[in-house]
């Protein structure tokens, strides 16, 4: 490969290489018939490689990054390297409420940036000037971090901020998915500028992030034009949240359980579906929510946290009252992310590094080739056969990694 331009469908749309681009050449543009980001080229290509380098698209050595972060490998590799698992949530009650799932990411970024631990953060908004797209940037002020609350399910290109860490010095948090952790170790490992400014790896735990079609396909059955929206968020209003829509002429719409209507399941990106990393495994920490049945009356949210690295933070925000964490099972955690762990370590890792890991046995395959990703049947079926689906497969990793 020559330039980012080849790397094609193994593209996950993360921005890293336009971040990186010594030329600043490389643009990231939405493919409006995929309804994701794509790199395009917009000049001439000096073949330098190194959005090559840094892609990860093309490929992830975890055993290389492993060493490299954490000097180790992952005894454990459902969840990865990690020092403690913790339930935890904001003390701002209002921030824990309009929040994901307890705040907790945003709590964190607002600590460091109050005790001088970081002069920025890269996160995302959704653009107020382009709803429904979002817009990666350094938050610098509280204002601006609060402004990144909450999760967003569409392509962001998160990465092509880190142009702007290297071209400002400081201290700086990042905030990403597992695709934009991986791009950024990648380009930490070519760029030692890099490393050295960027303190703190925030993962939002995440099985794939939905094409910009899923929010059309939502926008279609409400019978809203992209042009009317003012703003939208994907969740808030408690926990497990709402789609909150408001449009210029000022109407509110709140849509709750909208993953499951088609938007979760029908817009996947082919890259995701080779993804083999669910709990952002080469992150400081780790945040997800926590799908646990004893959390299942849970109306403010609580944030599922594992810690790999700087694990003192959350204990010394704790005792100045800004957070409220208590430790949880490793085998819990688990549990709660057991049905995404299953398809992604076993169905799309065909091998693993690991000789203790369960092998992939004559029932995966089965499972494996009933992938509803694979079937192309209509939605009232499918939604049923989802269902069913995720029951099998979860069963089967229970015993699998819990031997329950």
């Amino acid at each position: 490969m020559k330039n980012i331009t080849e790397v094609k469908d193994l593209c996950t749309g993360c921005g890293t290489c336009a971040g990186l681009c010594p030329q600043n050449i490389i643009k990231m543009e939405i493919d409006q018939k995929k309804g994701i980001y794509v790199p395009i080229i917009k000049g001439e290509c000096n073949e330098c490689m190194t959005c090559i380098k840094a892609c990860p698209g093309i490929g992830v050595d975890f055993k290389e990054l492993n060493m490299m972060i954490f000097g180790r490998q992952p005894k454990d590799l459902l969840i990865g390297n990690y020092k403690d698992c913790y339930i935890g949530y904001s003390s701002n009650e209002k921030l824990r409420y309009n929040s994901s799932s307890g705040g907790m990411v945003t709590q964190i970024l607002l600590y460091l940036l109050k005790e001088g631990l970081i002069d920025g953060a890269l996160v995302t908004r959704m653009n107020p000037k382009k709803p429904p797209e979002p817009e990666p940037f350094i938050a610098r002020t509280p204002k601006e971090i609060k402004e990144s609350k909450g999760s967003k399910y569409c392509p962001v290109p998160a990465n092509t901020c880190l142009k702007e860490i290297l071209e400002t010095p400081g201290k700086y948090a990042i905030v990403g998915l597992p695709c934009h952790i991986h791009g950024i170790r990648k380009a930490e490992k070519i760029n030692k500028k890099l490393r050295k400014r960027i303190k703190y790896h925030l993962g939002i735990v995440c099985n794939h992030t939905p094409t910009f079609k899923a929010t059309e396909f939502l926008l279609e059955k409400l019978n809203i034009k992209k042009e009317e929206i003012k703003n939208i968020s994907y969740r808030g209003e408690g926990w497990p949240g709402n789609l909150k829509i408001e449009t210029k002429s000022g109407t509110i719409l709140l849509l709750p359980e909208y993953w499951g209507s088609g938007f979760g399941q029908l817009f996947i990106p082919k890259r995701c579906n080779f993804c083999v990393d669910h709990m952002a495994e080469l992150s400081d920490m780790s945040f997800a929510d926590p799908w646990l049945s004893e959390f299942k009356n849970e109306k403010k949210g609580k944030t599922l946290i594992i810690t790999r690295k700087n694990s003192n933070i959350l204990k010394e925000m704790e005792n100045k009252g800004v957070c409220r964490i208590e430790p949880i099972k490793p085998e819990k955690v688990i549990l709660s992310q057991i049905y995404n762990l299953y398809v992604k370590k076993k169905l799309h890792m065909k091998s693993l590094y690991h000789s203790n890991f369960p092998r992939i046995d004559f029932i995966d395959k089965i499972i494996g080739f009933f992938e509803p990703s694979r079937l192309k049947i209509p939605w009232t079926l499918k939604r049923r056969y989802i269902s069913l689906y995720s029951l099998i497969a979860s069963l089967k990793a229970r015993r699998d990694f819990l031997g329950k």
